[in-house]
């Protein structure tokens, strides 16, 4: 009985193993995903503040 639990001792802390690498995996990815968004979101505020830059608001006197 004892190699039976072994056996599944060895296998349940594979899966572990599996399945933290797949959540380091994710996390790294998730990451990677925050940053890209972080500078498209940066890249349209520049070019908003170039394209405001070359059209000033004018100010209505009434």
């Amino acid at each position: 009985m004892t190699g039976q639990y072994t056996v599944l001792l060895l296998i349940t802390s594979f899966i572990w193993i599996l399945l933290w690498f797949g959540y380091r995996q994710n996390k790294i990815n998730d990451e990677i995903k925050k940053k890209e968004k972080e500078e498209r979101i940066n890249a349209k505020v520049q070019r908003r503040k170039k394209l405001e830059s070359l059209y000033p608001i004018r100010k209505k006197n009434f």
